[in-house]
């Protein structure tokens, strides 16, 4: 018994074959000279091997009197093309440049190629197509290029499988469209080869190969540029066992990936010449473009529709005031937003569903799996088609959960959105049985076990189960963007409850001191006013009795103000405005004058400089700047020589006010009072007031989208800072 190890073709290097076709010729060249070249070089241009290697390649052309355009080259893997005459015959030359060695490959130029139709060909592909029958007008052009017996246009599936979605076949010969095959026929190292080199030809599969030979071993001799490179042994055997012996194929790349290749086989040997090839590229480079616009404009339409229902989704959800009925509601949207069978919906403990779904049993065991796995998904989103086969869990309706989309909302949650696809079961024809026969040989000790091609392409029928129709990418997209606004509608409402449970919170602390404060304030003139009256009932004198009624006239009229105070401090927080465009050079003036007469303080002297507009509701500024001047000269009215200085300036966004006195100042510690509703500083209690005025203030300047702050020393003075919304055109200050 001997070791066994196994090589399947998708091990096979195929880039590194190391012959050339019998209508190539290749010569390798680093700094300029020969260091490979393949053995039927010798025959063409009738020269001994030992005169070859490590000549420069410019005087092994000037010697055959080849002309050649030098500046036509290059040190790139892009090819550069001309034609060269050698013996009285038209060759191509090409040259390109991969791992620092040059290529020189030569063919014949066939006669009567069709090149001069490249460009009647495009235009007819341009002018004729549709995102339709893009496919049928290019293998109809090609074939008119190329006249083979068999032309397809073969699919690439998301697995590396593969379907052939188009063909023109000659008469008598079996029609191999809608065929599939495994992804075994064309391996990821082949497909990656063509995605580098999109054109490749066999012109004769049971021809023979010339050997590169020379001082770089042909492992080492990388030929993914090379247009003479002969097939892999593998893929040789693969078209005699279909009975084929010319193939032919180009790429069809659609946005940088290989989406397919227009595949062409031949029952006798027919070589096209380079040219040629590179037409039939063309035309196939211009069909996928041309079928790349068509599918971007379609995936656009359908992203336009996608958000447009997915805005009205998003609408649904935040217009809801219980976001769980919201979801409830629309939990049919968003099942149909990903065109999924069924849509369950894990949420705050509870589980919505709709639509496709299977048991509770089910359903837990999905959800438990995706919990415990979050952690390794993509995104915090997990996609498949074939869920019983990817996950380790046993199902009791495994046909109605096979296609998932599972989007978990967040790291530390079982919260969850998962869309359902049912089994899709289909009948799948392929060409031949996809199962490979195995030879074996015996070297250095070791039974080496290759996996041949399948000799027989008869179809074969699969039954195909467990899997359902795959998610398309606009439908993954879908389902991130829900995920989205959902987390996004679930975190608005959050924190529109924390707002409310904030302003909740500070109403019934502003309900507290209100409380404490009207029973202290309204019961100090109630009881004034019950003591003076008793008084006057016992005094004869009818003059002292007027002044005991003056007394209860102003108790009176101090509750009065208390209670309008409350209440426009009501209405501000009620009020809708409209913010305009306010002149308050006047009204300052006015204002400050009216306060020295309020306050008894004729004395105060009021400097005004600069008196910019503001943007704001014209009551609601008159308010502002009547309470704050007031304050600053009732504050500084007792000091020794009162001052109040009011000053505007205007900055990049904003028109701020300072106003200034040199009044009593206000404690650092007392400062958690300011602003707050009948809150008074201790050092004010020889002054009138109720604490009202400020928390005026402080509402309208938020109201008009302002601010209030202000800086201060007990004993020092105070200066108030008001900060209004700057008004939308530019101006100056004379």
């Amino acid at each position: 018994m001997y070791p066994k190890e196994y090589i399947n073709c998708d091990q096979e290097p195929i880039h590194i074959c190391g012959e050339v076709q019998e209508y190539g010729f290749l010569i390798g060249v680093q700094n300029s000279k020969i260091v490979s070249y393949s053995e039927n070089i010798l025959d063409l241009f009738s020269i001994d091997s030992n005169a070859l290697i490590g000549k420069d390649i410019h005087v092994l052309f000037s010697e055959l009197d080849i002309n050649v355009n030098w500046e036509n080259y290059s040190n790139n893997q892009e090819l550069a093309i001309q034609h060269i005459d050698y013996n009285n015959i038209e060759y191509t030359l090409s040259i390109h440049t991969n791992l620092e060695v040059t290529f020189f490959e030569i063919e014949k130029v066939v006669p009567n190629h069709k090149i001069n139709k490249e460009y009647a060909a495009i235009q007819h592909i341009l002018r004729n197509s549709n995102d339709e029958n893009i496919w049928k007008v290019l293998l109809k052009e090609i074939q008119d290029v190329i006249d083979f017996d068999r032309v397809m246009i073969y699919q690439f599936h998301y697995d590396g499988s593969g379907q052939v979605i188009e063909e023109l076949v000659k008469p008598n010969l079996e029609s191999y469209l809608h065929l599939h095959y495994p992804e075994s026929d064309i391996p990821a190292q082949a497909r990656a080869l063509y995605l580098k080199n999109p054109v490749r030809i066999t012109s004769h599969v049971s021809g023979k190969t010339y050997p590169i030979v020379g001082v770089i071993p042909r492992e080492n001799m990388d030929l993914t540029y090379s247009v003479t490179r002969s097939s892999s042994p593998v893929h040789r055997e693969y078209l005699k066992n279909a009975k084929v012996e010319a193939s032919f194929s180009t790429s069809i790349i659609v946005n940088g990936e290989l989406w397919g290749m227009v595949a062409c086989q031949n029952v006798e040997p027919k070589h096209l010449d380079l040219q040629s090839r590179l037409l039939a590229e063309t035309l196939t480079r211009t069909s996928a473009n041309a079928f790349a616009s068509y599918r971007s404009l379609q995936t656009l339409e359908e992203y336009q529709r996608i958000n447009l229902n997915n805005i009205s989704l998003r609408q649904n959800l935040l217009s809801e005031e219980d976001f769980g009925k919201a979801l409830e509601t629309n939990i049919n949207d968003i099942m149909d937003s990903c065109a999924a069978d069924g849509m369950i919906i894990k949420i705050n403990n509870e589980i919505l569903t709709a639509g496709i779904v299977p048991n509770h049993s089910d359903i837990e065991k999905i959800i438990v799996w995706s919990k415990e796995n979050n952690e390794n998904f993509e995104e915090n989103i997990f996609i498949s088609n074939t869920l019983c086969q990817d996950i380790n869990i046993e199902l009791d309706n495994p046909e109605i959960s096979c296609g998932i989309i599972t989007s978990v909302l967040g790291n530390n949650t079982s919260d969850m959105l998962i869309w359902l696809r049912k089994e899709q079961g289909q009948k799948i024809k392929w060409a031949g049985k996809p199962e490979k026969d195995t030879v074996s040989e015996i070297k250095d000790g070791v039974e080496i076990i290759k996996f041949s091609p399948r000799k027989s392409f008869e179809v074969w029928k699969e039954y195909v189960k467990g899997t359902s129709l795959p998610w398309k990418i606009k439908e993954i997209e879908s389902a991130r963007w829900i995920t989205s606004v959902i987390l996004k509608a679930s975190h608005t409402k959050s924190s529109q409850i924390v707002d409310l449970n904030n302003q909740l919170k500070e109403l019934n602390q502003e309900l507290d001191s209100f409380s404490h404060t009207i029973s202290h304030d309204l019961n100090t003139p109630l009881t004034v006013i019950k003591l003076n009256a008793q008084l006057a009932k016992k005094i004869p004198d009818p003059e002292n009795v007027q002044k005991t009624l003056d007394n209860i006239i102003v108790q009176v009229d101090t509750m009065s103000e208390m209670i309008r105070n409350v209440l426009e401090l009501s209405k501000i927080k009620k009020s809708e405005i409209e913010l305009r465009r306010i002149e308050v050079d006047s009204l300052i003036s006015k204002l400050a004058e009216d306060s020295k007469i309020s306050f008894n303080s004729p004395h105060t002297e009021i400097v005004i400089e600069n008196t910019p507009e503001v943007l704001g509701d014209k009551t609601m500024v008159y308010q502002v700047f009547v309470n704050v001047i007031g304050n600053a000269v009732k504050y500084s009215s007792k000091s020794e020589k009162p001052l109040v200085k009011i000053e505007g300036e205007i900055y990049e966004d904003a028109v701020t006010y300072k106003i200034t006195d040199n009044g009593i100042g206000i404690d650092q510690q007392e400062s958690n009072k300011m602003f707050k509703i009948f809150s008074r500083m201790s050092n004010a209690k020889e002054f009138k007031g109720n604490g009202v005025g400020l928390s005026i203030v402080h509402h309208l300047m938020e109201k008009m989208g302002g601010k209030i702050s202000y800086e201060s020393e007990s004993g020092k003075g105070t200066t108030f800072i008001l900060k209004f919304q700057k008004p939308n055109y530019d101006f100056s200050i004379s």
